[in-house]
């Protein structure tokens, strides 16, 4: 018997500000003019120690601050497991190790920065932040890493004989470099200026890039301040655009679900015209009637941004309410929302269905 999973604590970091127990995930939409949307939080000595914080990556204190604000929302003090998903892992560092790298021809190198470049830097960093000697792993998986980990705390959770409580996320930052070298292939869009509350409206090649830490604290205890249960969830490698539906509704099937028992969906859509295919069948064909949602105008996009599609969705199904900041059409949900389904795929690659259920 699959045990059930249950997110009982959310903790989100961005280029919004986020508020998962409050009416509206994002309140106020912070606008950009650029391709790149960066961090917005800077309270990060709330959380961290001045000294330790000047000795961390983005990633690091995104995560850090994600993590914390979970347990606390949970009212956890320590998980049973950390698992981490990133899609570059700390790429500030590892630019930096690379750059004194080439300018000191390979001699006379301190290995902090490549230490501090490891992509489960994070997951290393909570367990001594936390005093944790539990189980730790990181899943480096790019546009599924987040996925990934959620996956390997399902299966962790099969095998539990009491109540356990496991701290799940995804973080990715941003790296100039790496905003160029995306630039040059087109994952990331030319224009020098565009606005993000208008993403879709710019038929080009590519998104706008960004970062962020979403960290979710799921149980197999269900409590009354529950956000939803995590109750399906799958990856394929490569899919057919003619396979699709089929895939869709195998999937549904396989967990006691038709496409009737969806009350809406959640759509990794990024702006980038090479991708819409996809989303255009889910859209069009597979979902016509339903409510359509996306979130990727307010986070850009990155390996892990599907974690933050994911906390919009918890966030749905317990506040019973859609935030028309994220709506894709005027579709009206059927009260109450029991099921969401979330799609999310980048360049054709990597595609994800995961349904969340309230409780």
């Amino acid at each position: 018997m699959k045990t059930k999973c249950y997110i009982n604590g959310i903790g989100m970091l961005g280029a919004q500000y986020y508020s998962p127990r409050e009416n509206s995930l994002v309140s106020t939409v912070s606008e950009f003019n650029t391709p790149v949307l960066r961090c917005q939080f800077s309270e990060y000595e709330k959380y961290i120690k001045k000294g330790t914080m000047r000795r961390m990556s983005s990633s690091v204190k995104m995560g850090s601050v994600a993590a914390k604000k979970a347990l606390e929302d949970a009212k956890i003090t320590e998980p049973d497991a950390i698992i981490t998903g990133t899609g570059m892992g700390c790429k500030q560092d590892s630019d930096i190790f690379l750059e004194n790298l080439l300018e000191q021809n390979e001699e006379l190198l301190t290995p902090t920065k490549f230490i501090q470049s490891t992509h489960n830097t994070v997951g290393g960093q909570l367990a001594l932040q936390l005093q944790s000697k539990v189980y730790n792993s990181t899943f480096v998986q790019g546009s599924i890493s987040f996925e990934s980990a959620l996956f390997d705390a399902q299966l962790s959770m099969n095998s539990a004989e009491d109540h356990q409580h496991f701290l799940v996320g995804g973080i990715d930052e941003i790296s100039l470099n790496t905003i160029g070298l995306q630039q040059l292939n087109g994952q990331v869009k030319k224009e020098s200026e565009i606005k993000n509350i208008n993403l879709l409206n710019y038929k080009t090649t590519g998104s706008i890039a960004g970062e962020g830490a979403s960290f979710f604290v799921i149980s197999t205890e269900k409590k009354a301040a529950s956000y939803a249960e995590l109750t399906a969830l799958t990856t394929f490698n490569f899919l057919k655009l003619t396979s699709l539906k089929e895939e869709i509704h195998l999937f549904l099937s396989e967990n006691k679900l038709t496409e009737n028992d969806i009350d809406a969906v959640i759509l990794g859509k990024n702006g980038d015209v090479t991708d819409d295919e996809f989303y255009k069948e889910m859209e069009q064909k597979i979902f016509p009637e339903m409510p359509q949602l996306y979130y990727k105008h307010l986070t850009g996009e990155f390996y892990t941004a599907s974690s933050v599609g994911f906390g919009l969705g918890a966030h749905i199904l317990k506040h019973d309410s859609i935030p028309e900041n994220c709506r894709l059409n005027k579709i009206e949900a059927r009260k109450p929302i029991q099921h969401i389904l979330l799609y999310n795929q980048y360049h054709g690659r990597n595609h994800s269905f995961i349904v969340l259920e309230k409780c």
